[in-house]
């Protein structure tokens, strides 16, 4: 199974980490180890794409994080969510029993396309090891921007590219129920949780001071 560790990625500014997004994934998770990734890991850790994080933190920060993203899920296994999410119910265990999961960004707004803000899977995953060779072997990820080169793009294209059958892709309102180009799902499903697409709408300098509901 999926190991019930949460993972979390944090680069730049410490100040303005949103602790309170952080802390709703704590709170409703008792049972569940969190780790919160930072400027720390990203300089002592030896990431495979060191070069290509090196890179990408002198323009995307979230950039530096989905290529973090990757080698955290193969070398520990577990769910990385991003940092502006917000949980909204206890993760189910049967989340956990395959081999990887992630969601839709959005059926509607963005049809096919999976999401990189909520993966999970088991330690030593053969797909996600997969993706950190393929970024390797690139000689830069700057070529287009970091969705595309390093984040859900690139995990779409490499899900498809590899016909990946372990990865269960759930709906997106499980995680994503409200999309930035203003798909909204109003149903009676599960939410676990919502985005708040700071990187997107830019307001990682106020989210962190935010009154969370």
């Amino acid at each position: 199974m999926i190991p019930k560790t949460l993972h979390v990625i944090w680069v730049g500014d410490e100040s303005r980490r949103p602790d309170n997004c952080i802390q709703t994934w704590i709170d409703l998770n008792p049972e569940w180890h969190v780790r919160v990734w930072g400027n720390q890991d990203l300089v002592e850790t030896e990431w495979i794409n060191a070069r290509h994080m090196r890179e990408m933190s002198s323009r995307e920060l979230n950039g530096v994080a989905d290529l973090m993203r990757w080698e955290i899920l193969y070398n520990e296994g577990g769910f990385v969510v991003d940092a502006d999410s917000i949980c909204r119910r206890p993760l189910e265990d049967w989340l956990l029993e395959g081999d990887a999961f992630a969601c839709w960004e959005n059926e509607i707004d963005r049809p096919k396309l999976i999401a990189a803000g909520y993966v999970a899977s088991v330690p030593e995953n053969p797909f996600f090891g997969q993706i950190i060779k393929d970024l390797h072997s690139e000689e830069t990820v700057m070529q287009g921007m970091a969705w595309q080169t390093v984040g859900p793009l690139r995990l779409t294209q490499s899900y498809y590219r590899y016909r990946y059958g372990g990865l269960t892709i759930w709906p997106s309102h499980f995680f994503i129920p409200e999309h930035f180009a203003g798909q909204s799902y109003d149903g009676r499903g599960i939410v676990f949780a919502s985005q708040e697409w700071a990187s997107t709408r830019g307001t990682y300098d106020t989210l962190y001071k935010k009154e969370l509901s």
